[in-house]
C-alpha cells in the first residue's frame, strides 16, 4: 500500500476542504514530503472542484514537473480534454469527479488512458454526491448508488476507484472500510479486478494498518501528517 502526502490548494495557498489551512507554500510543502520519502503526491486544486476555475493548475504543473516523483491531479476533473492535456503536462495520473456518472460514453472513454486514471466514488449515505464537474453531469450522477456506481465504473473498464466517505472527510472520522469491504465484495462477484485507492478521515497509525491489510493500492493523507499525528516514515512502517 502507498502513503501518498495530499497538497490541497486554493489561491495558492494549502487549504484543506474542511477549511483547515497550512501556512506553508505549496512547493516548499511538496518538497517536505518528498524529502520525507514521499513515493508519489496527491495534488487537488479546490478552486477547480469548489468553482471549476484552475487557477491554481500552473502551480500544481510545476510540482509535478520538478518534485521527482509520480504526482496525481485530482479537484473535481470531469473532462477529458483536461485530464489528457494533464497527462500531457507532466502529471503521472489524474483523478476524476464522480459526477462522470452521468455519461456512460465519457465513462467509457475514460476507460482508455488505463492506469493513469482513477474515478472517484465519492459517497454519503450509500449515494454520489459529486464535488465539480458541470451541472448537468452532476445532476445525472447525484444520488446513485455508490456501490452499483462502483460495479459500472468496473464494467465500464475503470481500472482503478478512489473510495471516499464525504461524513468523513475533513475531519478525523476514519477510513471508509464498510463502504471498501461492500465495493470488493460486489466487485468480487462479477469477476472485476479494479484497484482500490482511498483517503479522508485517517486519523492514526491504526488506521493505516487496518487499510493495508484490507489490501486497498494506495491511501492519501494530508492533515493527519500536517497535524504531525504521525510521521509519514511512520505510515510507511505501519503499511507494511
Amino acid at each position: 500500500m502507498v502513503i501518498v502526502p495530499s497538497i490541497d490548494v486554493t489561491a495558492g495557498r494549502v487549504r484543506w476542504r474542511s477549511g483547515a489551512a497550512l501556512d506553508v507554500e505549496p512547493r516548499e510543502l511538496a518538497a517536505a514530503f518528498v524529502a520525507d520519502g514521499a513515493d508519489e503526491l496527491h495534488l487537488v486544486d479546490l478552486d477547480g472542484a469548489e468553482r471549476g476555475e484552475y487557477a491554481n493548475l500552473p502551480l500544481l504543473r510545476d510540482i509535478a514537473r520538478t518534485s521527482g516523483i509520480p504526482c496525481r491531479l485530482a479537484g473535481g476533473l470531469a473532462s477529458l480534454e483536461r485530464a489528457q492535456a494533464a497527462l500531457a503536462d507532466g502529471f503521472a495520473g489524474v483523478l476524476f469527479s464522480s459526477a462522470v456518472f452521468g455519461d456512460e460514453r465519457l465513462l467509457g472513454a475514460i476507460a482508455g488512458l488505463g492506469d493513469r486514471a482513477i474515478v472517484e466514488i465519492e459517497s454519503r449515505q450509500g449515494g454520489l454526491a459529486p464535488r465539480g464537474g458541470g451541472a448537468d453531469l452532476v445532476a445525472r450522477a447525484i444520488g446513485r448508488d455508490s456501490v452499483d456506481s462502483a460495479v459500472a465504473a468496473a464494467a465500464a473498464g475503470i481500472r482503478g476507484l478512489y473510495v471516499i466517505e464525504l461524513s468523513n472527510e475533513g475531519g478525523f472520522g476514519g477510513p471508509p472500510l464498510v463502504l471498501l469491504e461492500q465495493i470488493r465484495r460486489a466487485l468480487a462477484d462479477r469477476g472485476a479486478d479494479v484497484a482500490l485507492h482511498t483517503g479522508g478521515g485517517v486519523r492514526d497509525l491504526a488506521d493505516v494498518a487496518a487499510l493495508a491489510r484490507f489490501g486497498v493500492a494506495s491511501v492519501v493523507v494530508g492533515r493527519a501528517l500536517a497535524a504531525r499525528r504521525f510521521t509519514l516514515a511512520e505510515a510507511k512502517a505501519a503499511a507494511q
